[in-house]
């Protein structure tokens, strides 16, 4: 199509199909669904604004409707989102919306054309910054600063920001000059070699459904990349003036429907700002996480929070309740329960805050939503959501900067998500590759942090993580694992991996297991050191248990067996091969049994196991850590509710 403006055309149908001479490769379209056209609008340097209608948007043929001058006396920066909204930027910064309703423009509150919703946006005026903002069909507005991705929401009918506008949902996106919107959350981002790479954000799960995802086919954007929606897109080759069309498929080999996109019109090469409104074409069918169904995770470690002298004992009760049994510090427990049900509890890492404070997380059971909570001076700070529509608990691991970063498993894939040091947090992420189950264990060493994930047929995976974020696999266990593998570090920083798992040789039954991390710290031994056998039936472990490392740098392990609850340390070092004989801390004839996994840690120099019996009742078993490891320490226990 040639540009009508100069031939003073207000209307043309062009049926015509031009097809590019470069060699092409096809491959399948997106499965979009589209109006009778796709409405894109031009500003030129003279300050017009024309609207020019493609006719064929879902076939990408040379095929137009018409075109007509819809404005006068535009500058600035101007791009479109859905339903005839389109927004300019002055260039002193206001951000400007207005709408045009296909025969003129609509009257803004104030009674003018236009509403300023926003100020101080002027650097996307710049020309290097032009093509740094974009909104999607749901009106997100996506913003490139530096190297962060942001995500902004616009509410019409409200007339204000959402809340969480201007989040950061990802950073490393220095490497990109150029980003387009399409669909509900689908972005293309341009590399310096103008390569195009395939994101979807889910602004309702807060989560990156694709993120850089390879294809056989690449398409490549140089200038003006936008769409109207439905997974097409349209760009403009500058030196030949080309407008060129092409049709994305996230779910198909090839990516791209033809390689070097369809030619659809030409002398497209002088114009400022080229955009699309942004909801003229739809693709229905991508999934997004929704109405998870979360793993009820049944009995799990009680998380022991214990920040600064004060216990709180964190449960999930069998109906699902999150209570919280706390200390009052006079002789007597207070039984305080959360609102909601949850899937289980996480790990606790230490918190943030004006008082020494500790924080655990949870999953709601209903949505899948992660949530925290920290103990701070007393006081619990409220749930904070971090979204997820996960599957089970999360596992927690607080870095040297004060920053959490949050795992959890849904739809058989892990995913993680990273605190900023401002307290917000980047969006979820898939973490390494796998299909995983429950809750993975996970611990940090300066800039790394290493996850180990259980598979649903019951074998394990180790990937680790450095400062440059890459994902590195480093392979699988040596044996099968329990539904929660604990890791812990020795006096040297060195790793061990505690868990139950199947004794050698035929019915051997179960056992207790230490892997210790080898001396390179590259990766964990092939080793399986089984701790010696229960009094009793060699398979009398419950396939969960609890680990430590004492002050005197001996590891303890805790779990129940037969109705009673054992312990026992090393009688040296953490990696020592030799340990004590397991005690029976539990007294006999209760009329109960504990049948729930143990949970252990050090608080106040003291070494704690909580453990709950089948009629609920709360034990908390306490003992002085011996200085020397060959001494086993002594414990003394109670009923606290």
């Amino acid at each position: 199509m040639k540009r009508l403006k100069a031939l003073g055309v207000a209307a043309a149908t062009l049926a015509t199909t031009i097809t590019a001479t470069a060699a092409m490769s096809t491959g399948t379209a997106s499965a979009a669904s589209c109006g009778p056209v796709a409405n894109i609008f031009t500003m030129q340097a003279d300050g017009d604004l024309w609207l020019y209608q493609h006719a064929d948007p879902t076939g990408g043929s040379f095929s137009w409707a018409g075109a007509k001058q819809v404005g006068w006396g535009w500058g600035g920066k101007t791009f479109a989102g859905p339903d005839g909204w389109l927004f300019n930027i002055t260039t002193g910064g206001e951000l400007r919306r207005l709408r045009y309703n296909g025969n003129g423009w609509d009257t803004q509150p104030g009674g003018g054309q236009y509403e300023t919703i926003g100020w101080g946006w002027q650097k996307f005026v710049e020309s290097a910054n032009r093509g740094k903002i974009t909104v999607d069909s749901d009106g997100s507005f996506y913003t490139l600063e530096g190297d962060q991705l942001r995500w902004w929401f616009y509410d019409h009918q409200a007339r204000t920001w959402a809340p969480g506008s201007g989040r950061v949902l990802d950073t490393g996106w220095s490497q990109f000059r150029m980003i387009a919107a399409s669909g509900q959350g689908g972005l293309k981002a341009s590399d310096a070699s103008y390569v195009l790479h395939h994101f979807r954000y889910d602004r309702v799960s807060e989560r990156f459904v694709l993120y850089k995802k390879q294809h056989n086919y690449t398409w490549q954007a140089t200038t003006k990349l936008f769409s109207p929606g439905g997974d097409i897109y349209y760009t403009v080759q500058p030196n030949v003036g080309e407008l060129r069309w092409n049709s994305y498929s996230e779910t198909s080999d090839n990516g791209w429907k033809v390689t070097p996109g369809q030619v659809i019109g030409h002398d497209w090469g002088t114009d400022v700002d080229i955009t699309a409104t942004t909801s003229d074409c739809a693709a229905p069918g991508y999934w997004v996480p929704r109405n998870p169904s979360v793993e009820d995770q049944g009995s799990m470690p009680i998380a022991h929070v214990n920040p600064n002298g004060a216990k709180h004992l964190v449960r999930i009760m069998p109906d699902n309740r999150l209570t919280d049994l706390r200390d009052s510090g006079m002789g007597y427990w207070v039984f305080e329960p959360f609102s909601g049900s949850f899937s289980g509890v996480s790990n606790v890492v230490p918190g943030t805050g004006t008082w020494p404070a500790e924080t655990f997380g949870t999953t709601q059971l209903q949505s899948g939503d992660v949530q925290l909570n920290t103990l701070d001076g007393g006081s619990w700070q409220g749930f904070q959501s971090l979204k997820g529509a996960m599957q089970a608990a999360p596992a927690l691991v607080r870095r040297p900067d004060g920053t959490l970063v949050v795992y959890a498993t849904g739809e058989g894939q892990l995913h993680y998500r990273e605190q900023l040091p401002n307290g917000d947090f980047l969006a979820w992420r898939r973490f390494g590759t796998g299909s995983f189950t429950g809750t993975p264990s996970v611990l940090g060493r300066g800039d790394q942090v290493t996850v180990v994930g259980r598979s649903a047929d019951g074998t394990s995976a180790k990937f680790r993580t450095q400062s440059d974020g890459v994902v590195r696999w480093l392979g699988p266990l040596p044996s099968t694992v329990g539904p929660r593998p604990k890791l812990v570090k020795d006096a040297q920083d060195r790793m061990l991996l505690v868990d139950v798992g199947p004794r050698w040789g035929e019915g051997a039954g179960l056992g207790a297991f230490v892997i210790h991390e080898q001396a390179g710290r590259d990766n964990f031994e092939d080793t399986v050191r089984f701790l010696p056998d229960l009094p009793g039936a060699p398979d009398s472990e419950s396939r969960e248990l609890d680990a430590v490392v004492l002050p005197n740098g001996a590891l303890a392990v805790s779990l129940t067996a037969g109705g009673k609850v054992y312990v026992t340390t090393s009688k040296g070092a953490a990696t020592s091969t030799e340990f004590h004989p397991w005690q029976q801390i539990s007294a006999e004839g209760l009329n109960a049994e504990f049948t729930e996994p143990t949970s252990i840690r050090i608080a106040g120099g003291d070494l704690f196991v909580t453990a709950v019996t089948s009629n609920d009742s709360y034990y908390l078993f306490d003992a002085r850590v011996p200085q020397d490891p060959a001494v086993a320490p002594s414990f003394t226990g109670r009923q606290v509710a």
